[in-house]
């Protein structure tokens, strides 16, 4: 399959460069957590809506890599949808970036299907990505945050540290190989933390990274628009 490219900038502690990164390969990892009680928990919270428990942890889903945008609105086929935030690994070669994302998933159908509820809906990022080398050393104080909006009404969704989600390098080792697709070229959604909540279906999803080492912010959000059915 042809690769699609993704135009990102690269914020650095020495400045700003646009990247025009080409996606060969998309994945989306679940169940990522690192604390037994919080991974158990999402377990649960998934399984409330009838999502099957996973086989082993953590899973790997490979998409198509079309799915994969920096846009701010998005089409849906059912209002049983939602967003959910996650660190996003951008790799190419020796370069990794970090980013930020949602991986928007259809929640009616993911009780019949996991990869089907998530191949049907894109995979958005926030346009901007971090070297990976500039927060190595304080990963695990870097928050990521959601908001969703309900019915005119804006709430904080989920919110938790790097340090509760496998790291990068935990997450690359785990990939399984030898399976054909390439490993360079790739987008890769870590999985996400638990809401605050449960799940909330909403016209709009915001999220954000923050980093308080270097004092700066990742953001961005898009809007949720349900297609009319005509059966």
């Amino acid at each position: 399959m042809d690769h699609i490219k993704l135009n990102l900038v690269v914020e650095s502690i020495t400045g700003k460069h646009e990247l025009t990164f080409p996606v060969r390969r998309l994945i989306c990892a679940g169940w990522a957590g690192k604390d037994k009680k919080a991974l158990q928990a999402h377990i649960d919270e998934l399984a409330k809506h009838g999502v099957p428990a996973p086989t082993r942890t953590p899973i790997y889903l490979n998409f198509s890599p079309y799915l994969v945008t920096t846009s701010d609105a998005i089409d849906v086929v059912t209002g049983e949808s939602s967003g959910e935030v996650e660190y996003v690994i951008i790799k190419e070669g020796d370069r990794t970036y970090i980013g930020v994302g949602s991986d928007q998933t259809d929640r009616g159908f993911e009780k019949f299907s996991i990869p089907a509820s998530k191949q049907m809906y894109a995979k958005i990022m926030a346009p901007v990505v971090w070297p990976y080398q500039e927060i190595k050393d304080h990963w695990n104080q870097i928050v990521i945050r959601s908001w969703t909006t309900s019915g005119g009404k804006r709430m904080l969704y989920q919110e938790d540290a790097l340090a509760t989600i496998l790291d990068v390098e935990a997450l690359l080792e785990q990939l399984p190989k030898d399976d054909g697709l390439p490993t360079d070229g790739l987008v890769l959604f870590s999985g996400t933390v638990v809401t605050k909540m449960g799940l909330v279906y909403g016209e709009g999803f915001d999220f954000e990274m923050e980093d308080p080492v270097l004092g700066r912010q990742i953001r961005h959000g898009y809007h949720v628009r349900v297609l009319p059915q005509y059966l």
